[in-house]
């Protein structure tokens, strides 16, 4: 069985100073389902894992996160399988940084609205940074837009990026629903 280790870090040891998440851009590595914890107590307690967990990301992988991690829940449902995702910034296999987020299907994870497109990278509203297809699929049944450019002048942050994680890259965005957790 493939684990992915874990180290322990904060912002402090790797930062001069403590910045906030808007101040700097994060770059995630992994963004996956959930389908079961190894402590259905674990929480995030100012900012950061109280515990130590493993994650259980498919019948081969699981993704262990060290007590101490900087990170944020805004999903809160970690026995429910599939309920949550995992987005993490990592340095080698050592989880720096995660989130939790909701869930959207065995292979969706919704994510904020893309803030801006550069060389297959997309910076989200919140600042990470993910992958991206080379053509966005735009679902937006009641609008044309003739570019991203024009989506984001009409929409503003008014839609969600949708990450597969099968392709492991934004694939679409849907117009006028944001993701719930900002």
């Amino acid at each position: 069985m493939f684990l992915l280790s874990t180290v322990f870090a904060t912002r402090d040891a790797i930062l001069d100073e403590p910045a906030t998440d808007a101040e700097q851009p994060r770059l995630i590595n992994l963004v996956e389902v959930v389908y079961a914890a190894s402590d259905p107590e674990f929480a995030v307690v100012d900012g950061v894992a109280d515990r130590p967990v493993s994650l259980i990301i498919d019948g081969n992988r699981s993704l262990g996160i060290t007590a101490g991690t900087p990170g944020e829940d805004h999903c809160g449902d970690l026995e429910q399988v599939g309920r949550c995702a995992v987005v993490a910034d990592l340095l080698g296999e050592g989880v720096v940084w995660f989130a939790l987020v909701p869930g959207a299907g065995p292979t969706r994870v919704e994510l904020p609205a893309i803030d801006t497109l550069d060389e297959g990278t997309a910076t989200l509203v919140n600042g990470w940074q993910v992958p991206h297809a080379p053509v966005l699929d735009r679902r937006c049944p009641d609008d044309d837009f003739g570019s991203y450019r024009d989506l984001r002048a009409e929409l503003g942050d008014d839609f969600l990026s949708v990450f597969d994680t099968v392709e492991r890259r934004l694939v679409a965005v849907e117009c006028r629903v944001r993701v719930d957790y900002l």
